[in-house]
């Protein structure tokens, strides 16, 4: 009789919705090339011919060639979506179709989400699990006015997918007679894209730039798939905030450059889950020693966002072949940062990127 009280109990009790990540959408990740997270996360300022910086696309405006990089990265510590296994975060292209005009385009991993907890409803208990994660793509055009001043257009679209597993079982249920009902969530986060504007000032001694991405928003489809017994859908909206960004880069003498960048961005609240506002502020240096081969050096620090009160220390170098034909950047960074409980944590990063240049091919 039990027993079938409790079947009735699942056959005829309302599940929950779809329950979002508690600790947001997964561990995010700027779109940065090796060269720019060796220098502490800074592209914005830095003027580039070989390496798109999705952050201010206007500084690849004067790049002479076409050109494609890719990077991947290797992450092991405390940051579980992404600890011990190699990512491929990021590839981009570079297109000059005239002596002024650079088309650019990049494709970027921006979270990895691995989460699990145990939940409680009015009529049940749960254990449920969520993967997946964010993705970026860039598409857009840079316009050297002068030898001086450049911008860009572009837009900036996010999409991706998580997949949440729940196990639930009615609250109060006697420990020998294991009824649950098993279903999955499968998230789809559609298309939302938004533009992208980027401005750039270079000169002999010193460059700055500034970029801004406006709010963007798209459909979300839930479809939940019940063990055994069929599926249903249902729609609703998402938005991702605006990000604005500013570089600065000087150069005392020619084979040195110091250079610092800021990146911001609102609050962000993604079906439920909420990531805090703030900013990320970097500094770093880059010292060419000749012979094609640069050594670098930075530091980040993170307030609010993803991870609050996060420091990152980085350092790489660069080596360029056939004078300037390709390359190959090659980052380290350590991270620490501390939960709400004042838990200590750190991760260590291996940053790769390599790059080639349609000259490569002369």
């Amino acid at each position: 009789m039990i027993y079938l009280a409790l079947v009735l109990a699942l056959l005829t009790g309302g599940y929950p919705g779809f329950q979002p990540p508690p600790e947001g959408m997964g561990e995010e990740m700027q779109s940065f090339s090796a060269r720019a997270y060796a220098l502490g996360g800074i592209s914005v300022g830095i003027t580039d011919g070989s390496r798109l910086s999705v952050l201010n696309p206007a500084a690849s405006a004067w790049a002479e060639n076409s050109g494609i990089c890719f990077s991947g990265i290797l992450r092991s510590g405390d940051a579980a979506p992404w600890s011990s296994s190699v990512n491929f975060p990021s590839v981009s292209a570079l297109f000059p179709v005239h002596k002024m005009i650079v088309l650019s385009a990049s494709i970027d991993a921006r979270s990895s989400l691995e989460q699990e907890a145990a939940m409680s409803f009015p009529d049940y208990t749960g254990n449920l699990t969520w993967s997946g994660g964010l993705s970026e793509v860039y598409t857009g055009f840079s316009v050297a006015v002068s030898e001086l001043f450049a911008f860009s257009l572009g837009g900036k679209c996010t999409f991706g997918e998580v997949e949440s597993n729940v196990i639930l079982s009615p609250a109060g249920q006697p420990h020998n007679i294991p009824i649950n009902t098993i279903y999955r969530d499968n998230t789809y986060l559609q298309q939302a894209w938004g533009g992208v504007l980027g401005l750039m000032l270079n000169t002999d001694y010193f460059s700055l730039g500034f970029s801004v991405t406006t709010d963007r928003s798209g459909d979300v489809e839930i479809v939940r798939d019940y063990s055994g017994s069929g599926a249903d859908s249902s729609e609703t909206r998402y938005s991702i905030p605006g990000e604005l960004s500013a570089g600065l880069s000087f150069n005392p003498i020619r084979q040195l450059m110091m250079c610092a960048d800021i990146y911001t961005r609102k609050a962000m609240n993604v079906m439920g889950s909420h990531t805090d506002d703030g900013w990320v502020l970097s500094a770093g240096t880059e010292l060419d020693v000749g012979r094609g081969v640069d050594i670098r050096a930075g530091f980040e620090h993170i307030d609010g966002l993803w991870l609050d009160g996060a420091n990152r220390i980085t350092f790489g170098t660069g080596f360029g072949f056939g004078d300037g034909r390709a390359g190959i950047d090659i980052a380290g960074g350590y991270q620490i940062w501390e939960d709400e409980a004042g838990e200590s944590f750190d991760e260590t990063t291996i940053y790769l990127t390599l790059w080639a240049s349609g000259y490569w091919l002369d």
